[in-house]
């Protein structure tokens, strides 16, 4: 299932989507809008309602004494002071963190209850034993309301950085698997590291720890949602991931801590116009890398780039200005869609990755093609070579033999 994640300008867009039936549900950000606006947008859409509603708490964000933080220190659940280990020792906190926040989520009548999640750097951090106490008493406090017909989710933020270890990985799913009965999912976020000028790449080693985690995950009987993802989720779809949240902006697509405000930011660049391509598995810019192929190849590529959205007549057009913003969010959620349903239509891992393994040599076979003909832009693949790298070893080390 993909989720829209809630964010900046979010209304007509989101409007948008749920009239074209391209999401299953909503993960909302409080921090970005009041809760009265959610309540009275809901309430007047049964639109919103006829999906999956989710509330990401942030609670992280107490963490980071430099952080922005925008509407969150108005709710009842946010903690008013720094999380630090001072305050994670006072038992009275945790209480009062994991009351609130399950209140305020009944309140706002979400399908699925969060509970508060930590950052972690490390899956061997110090607090990680802070975290399960959490989760405990969550689950404790969750069945205590009548809305115990609700799912409960676990939530967690990581480090990118976190998924190269392997033993601190398996230590906390070691812990973590004896109590992960007691709940239905859980929900991860990864901040991305913000040195990456590849829009879609992810380091190997990395991108194989997050799909082992999945796939360890799934193997606890748990649903799997990722938040902030991008095209590399169709590598999650393949190892066992349920739901994706990801939005129309690309601060929307990948987390970090530079962008949501956790920590200070220069600036950020101008947005540009851009078709997902799923079968080159690249956000190409519109102007600058559709528009400037050469007319003798613009058929042929055209054939490799566009997939069969809503958006593409007006690409074929050619006139730039008759693109909005909002018809190249539609036809990221549209292409994204296509792929995801064919994937979890497969009934084992094998098949899944079978199907995404030939997505990859498509995307490959087609940038080195798009490249040839001499277009004013190239196509940096190395993402592909990256998710291909990942994606083998994750196969060799589960003896998943294709």
């Amino acid at each position: 299932m993909i989720f829209a994640q809630h964010g900046p300008a979010w209304k007509p867009k989101i409007d948008r989507l749920l009239s074209k039936a391209l999401i299953d549900g909503v993960i909302w950000d409080p921090r970005e809008e009041s809760i009265d606006r959610i309540k009275e947008v809901r309430k007047n859409n049964k639109s919103y309602n006829d999906v999956l509603n989710i509330v990401d708490l942030k609670v992280y964000y107490r963490q980071f004494p430099s952080a922005t933080l925008k509407r969150l220190e108005d709710l009842s659940y946010f903690p008013k002071a720094d999380i630090d280990r001072s305050y994670l020792r006072n038992k009275e906190n945790i209480e009062s963190l994991v009351n609130d926040s399950i209140s305020f989520q009944v309140d706002l009548g979400v399908d699925i209850l969060l509970s508060p999640s930590l950052y972690l750097y490390s899956f061997n951090d110090r607090i990680v034993d802070k975290l399960f106490d959490i989760w405990e008493l969550f689950c404790e406090k969750a069945n205590e309301f009548e809305s115990t017909e609700k799912k409960k989710y676990v939530s967690i933020i990581i480090s990118e950085s976190a998924l190269e270890n392997k033993s601190y990985i398996s230590e906390f799913l070691d812990d973590f698997s004896d109590i992960s009965h007691e709940f239905d999912g859980i929900y991860i976020t990864v901040d991305r590291e913000n040195n990456n000028k590849h829009r879609h790449d992810f380091n190997p080693t990395r991108l194989k720890g997050m799909l082992q985690l999945i796939y360890d995950l799934k193997n606890l009987n748990l649903e799997i949602a990722i938040g902030y993802v991008g095209i590399e989720s169709i590598l999650y779809f393949a190892v066992g991931a349920d739901v994706v949240g990801t939005g129309w902006f690309y601060s929307l697509r990948s987390f970090n801590k530079e962008q949501k405000g956790l920590e200070p930011i220069d600036g950020m660049g101008r947005q540009k116009k851009r078709y997902t391509s799923m079968s080159l598995l690249y956000e190409l810019a519109i102007e600058d890398e559709i528009f400037s192929i050469p007319s003798q190849h613009k058929a042929e590529l055209y054939d490799k780039i566009l997939t069969h959205c809503e958006l593409d007549t007006k690409v074929v057009g050619g006139n730039i200005e008759s693109i909005s913003f909002n018809d190249m969010y539609q036809q990221y959620y549209e292409a994204l869609k296509q792929t995801v349903d064919v994937i979890k239509e497969k009934k084992d891992v094998e098949d899944k990755l079978k199907m995404v393994n030939a997505l990859l040599e498509t995307a490959e076979s087609n940038i080195k093609r798009y490249n040839e003909l001499g277009t004013l832009q190239k196509i940096n693949g190395r993402h592909i070579q990256n998710y291909k790298i990942a994606i083998k070893e994750f196969q060799e080390d589960n003896f998943i033999f294709l």
